[in-house]
């Protein structure tokens, strides 16, 4: 075998490539068989002194363990994988996966390759401790056990008869092994020797333990003299292949105290295969046997079951005689719970459509397992449930056979969907001359994903249709519509507008049922996006009608939710909420802006609904600005566009120059975006107010262009226009704007009576973020002013504020200040809070440049290994640096 293999079922083994490694002979190897019988855990040196000298260690043992573990690292030194540490508990040995024949031996699925493990008697180095020798000796012949069974249960007991004599005569007490050896022979026809067998096994234990047989023992006898041995059906389906992943899941069922364990999850999760994998692996520990049965709860063209059906069918497979099996149902699942009844059998239950269906299926006294897969959760039966979800991205591509972007592609468009995914997988195969990326492509047209995940006789669309087929009308209804809006997520307040209903439980709880929709939150709900577009296909008139109201709800809701967080939200000011409130205005925005973006989308090739996605993506961009979601800003703005174009006013096309400047802004393209702003001055020659505010996003530019004068010009005039045609208190915005301009040309003063201005008007309106902006400016403002105690009131008053209106973006950019006042003021300790949390917030953000000026700020504060990390990232090519906040920092 290539690599490094290390041995202790047998002589110690250590090999490399095949090739012995020598290891020095006495107490070191018993030490490396010890450290071998624990890898990857530390052992104390109590622990191998007391094996090593059985209880007793000299004084020098400490020190002769010592040696033997220098000798160890010397012998070892060089394997790859392989590390002889000291933990601080004791020494810690660290070998590849799979390379020892213990792990590989308890880890086989099948005894046969479990038991070719062995090359002898275990740990044969350790002569002064067999107990440790004993315990794997135990398991070996455990294993032995579940092979005879095995072979016996297979029609191979011809076979085995010789072997199990022999384990038998060398250990007469192990009932298990003497079971498998009478009905071994009773198979073979030799009924008086399996009798014999028994006699001679009572014998034995009433002599050297004082016993009777046990229970199992003494039926099987009674069976064997009846002429009635048992069956043991393998009904198992063949092992799925291929089958990658779910080992959370088999984990669950493998390791469930429970005797029921029913798994649950959508059309194309995967329930069978991973019911009958799991069922595979744990087949060994039910040596009675195992029943499976196809249930058909979601089969087209098939009635489900009937309970009556499967327990006959059962009875008959453990062996009771076809005219035995009694006619009246509750007396056939009488006799089926007393066949079940002290032995180990495992029962599967694939595509159950409700717990009535399983529930005469369950055995009555604990010994046996039953494995069940449906759709719905069968809430009502006393089980370990385990939910299937999607898989996850690596197990997706393993299934493909692919790991490149186009296969990532390819998972994606299948939602990580185990029935999608397998036919992906398939097509690929039938077609060599496509490439994954060929998949992927034609997988990206949404308007055919559907038909692309189809082959042979498998197809999402027709499981999909399953689920669908058996909802009422309200359900349908509802799925339709949801799967229509095409949002990631749906709350209930948004399904209520969408079917322009109140009560909406009825509808969506047999949704949630059948698995088309799920929880993923409080009152929130979620459609896989194969689901969507199957939903997406059915026919109904009210789609367009359903759409206006959801998207009247989204923009009225968050126009109020603007109106309380940020007042000088202008998008918002233009559209009316209706006196509507939002409760947590900070939290909705958070929660739904994937939503609104997904709804502003969804509209921008409907005449019908255009306006309103524009309207939405004028309102959003402030809070993506805001929360630095640049990708999210930037696809705003092509929604904006699309949407302009669509709804073809002048109007629509000023508004969308406005979103499409700001994300601009936030990448950097100033230039771009000045000229974007500039046409919108240019068409707003007769709205003095719309030119103010495009004067104050035209200064911000020309500020971080570094074009001082005429940033002070610019937003001097827009504060005059905005002041005189705007809402009361509109000025504060570019009041603010004004105060960052004369803070980086160095005019202090002027910068504190314009931020000073700002605060006041944002105070007064009621503006919170505002007033942050505001703060924010007056204290670096005072800060170089020297008037250290108040910058530092007014920085911290601005952090609070920052904190409870969700903007981290100003937050870290006030901690950083005020980290300068308090070094400035001589209060380092609190500078380095505040430049630590800046740290975290940037680091959580990947913002490089706030990474870089906070490590600057914990060097000056004598915190001198963070400089290098400052100049490593400052000096990123292309950063895009904060004049005002570079020259705060010096």
């Amino acid at each position: 075998m290539d690599g490094v293999r290390f041995g202790v079922l047998g002589p110690l083994l250590v090999t490399h490539e095949g090739r012995a490694v020598r290891v020095p002979a006495g107490q070191p190897r018993q030490v490396l068989v010890l450290l071998l019988l624990h890898a990857g855990q530390a052992v104390s040196v109590d622990h191998l002194m007391s094996v090593l000298w059985d209880g007793d260690p000299p004084a020098s043992a400490r020190k002769a363990v010592q040696v033997h573990v220098s000798q160890l690292r010397r012998a070892l030194r060089g394997l790859p994988g392989v590390s002889l540490e000291w933990s601080g508990h004791g020494y810690r040995l660290d070998v590849p996966d799979r390379s020892l024949d213990l792990q590989l031996f308890r880890e086989a699925r099948d005894p046969d390759e479990a038991l070719g493990h062995w090359r002898g008697p275990a740990l044969a180095e350790l002569t002064t401790n067999t107990q440790l020798a004993h315990q794997l000796e135990e398991e070996r012949l455990a294993a032995i056990e579940r092979r005879a069974e095995k072979a016996v249960a297979d029609g191979r007991h011809h076979e085995v008869i010789g072997e199990l004599t022999g384990y038998v005569t060398e250990h007469p007490t192990r009932e298990r092994l003497r079971g498998a050896l009478m009905v071994a022979l009773h198979r073979s026809g030799r009924q008086a020797d399996a009798l014999r067998t028994y006699d001679e096994g009572r014998r034995r234990l009433a002599e050297e333990l004082g016993l009777d047989p046990g229970q199992e023992l003494r039926d099987l006898h009674a069976a064997i003299l009846r002429g009635e041995v048992p069956a043991v059906p393998r009904e198992l389906p063949a092992r799925p292949d291929p089958f990658v992943g779910r080992r959370a899941e088999i984990a669950l069922i493998s390791g469930a105290s429970e005797s029921v364990i029913a798994v649950h999850g959508p059309g194309g999760q995967g329930k069978s295969a991973l019911a009958t994998a799991a069922a595979h692996e744990m087949a060994e520990l039910f040596p009675d046997g195992q029943l499976y049965v196809d249930l058909h709860g979601a089969t087209p063209g098939r009635s489900p079951l009937s309970p009556a059906e499967v327990i006959r069918r059962f009875l008959r497979a453990l062996g009771t005689p076809p005219l035995a099996v009694p006619t009246d149902v509750s007396e056939a699942a009488a006799l089926y719970r007393s066949t079940l009844a002290r032995r180990k059998v495992l029962v599967l239950l694939d595509n159950a459509v409700d717990a009535a269906q399983v529930g005469p299926l369950l055995p009555g006294e604990p010994g046996s397992t039953v494995l069940i897969t449906s759709r719905r959760m069968l809430a009502t039966l006393s089980a370990r449930h385990v939910r299937l979800d999607p898989l996850p991205e690596a197990d997706a591509l393993r299934l493909l056979g692919d790991d490149g972007e186009a296969a990532r592609e390819v998972a994606r468009a299948c939602d990580h969907l185990p029935l999608a995914l397998t036919i992906a997988a398939a097509r690929l195969r039938s077609r060599p001359d496509w490439t994954t990326a060929t998949l992927a492509r034609r997988l990206a047209d949404r308007r055919h994903r559907l038909d692309e995940l189809d082959f042979d006789d498998l197809g999402v669309r027709s499981s999909f249709q399953l689920g669908f087929e058996g909802l009422g009308a309200a359900s349908t209804r509802a799925f339709t519509l949801v799967c229509s809006l095409n949002v990631p997520s749906v709350s209930e307040p948004v399904v209520r507008a969408l079917l322009g209903q109140e009560d909406v439980d009825r509808a969506l709880d047999p949704l949630v049922d059948a698995k088309l929709v799920e929880p993923c939150g409080p009152e929130r709900y979620r459609v896989h996006d194969l689901l969507r577009l199957f939903g997406a296909e059915q026919v109904t008139d009210e789609r367009q009608e359903a759409l206006s109201r959801a998207l009247t709800h989204y923009r009225s809701t968050l126009a109020a939710a603007l109106k309380a967080l940020r007042p000088h939200a202008y998008g918002a000011l233009t559209y009316s909420a209706a006196g509507q409130a939002v409760d947590e205005p900070l939290r909705w925005l958070t929660d739904e802006a994937e939503n609104l973006l997904a709804a502003a989308r969804s509209t921008v090739a409907d005449p019908a609904l255009a306006e309103q996605g524009l309207a939405i993506a004028h309102m959003l961009y402030p809070h993506l600005f805001k929360q630095d979601r640049v990708a999210d800003l930037v696809e705003l703005g092509q929604i904006a566009d699309q949407a302009a174009r669509t709804t073809g006013t002048s109007a629509a096309v000023q508004t969308a120059l406005l979103v499409q400047s700001a994300a601009n802004r936030r990448i950097g393209s100033f230039d771009t975006a000045r000229r974007q702003l500039e046409e919108v001055l240019e068409a707003r020659a007769d709205d003095p107010f719309g030119q103010g505010r495009a004067l104050a996003g035209i200064g911000t530019i020309q500020r971080e262009l570094g074009e001082l004068e005429q940033a002070a010009a610019t937003l001097t005039r827009a504060v005059e226009l905005m002041s005189e045609h705007g809402p009361a208190g509109a000025q504060r915005v570019p009041l603010s704007a004004l105060a960052q301009v004369h803070q980086v040309a160095g005019r202090y003063e002027e910068a504190l009576d314009a931020a000073s201005e700002s605060l006041a008007l944002a105070r007064e309106h009621g503006d919170e973020a505002g007033t942050a902006y505001a703060l924010a400016s007056q204290g670096q403002a005072l800060f170089k002013l020297g008037r250290l105690d108040e910058a530092e009131a007014a920085l911290g008053e601005c952090i609070a504020l920052c904190r409870v209106t969700g903007e981290h973006n100003d937050e870290w950019q006030a901690l950083l200040c005020r980290a300068k006042v308090l070094l400035a003021a001589g209060k380092p300790s609190p500078a380095t809070e505040d430049a630590q949390r800046c740290l975290e917030i940037t680091n959580a953000r990947g913002d490089r440049y706030g990474e870089g000026v906070a490590h600057l700020v914990l060097a000056e504060a004598g915190l001198e290994t963070h400089a290098d990390r400052a100049a490593e990232l400052l000096g990123t090519p292309g950063l895009r640096r904060d004049n005002l906040l570079d020259g705060l920092i010096g």
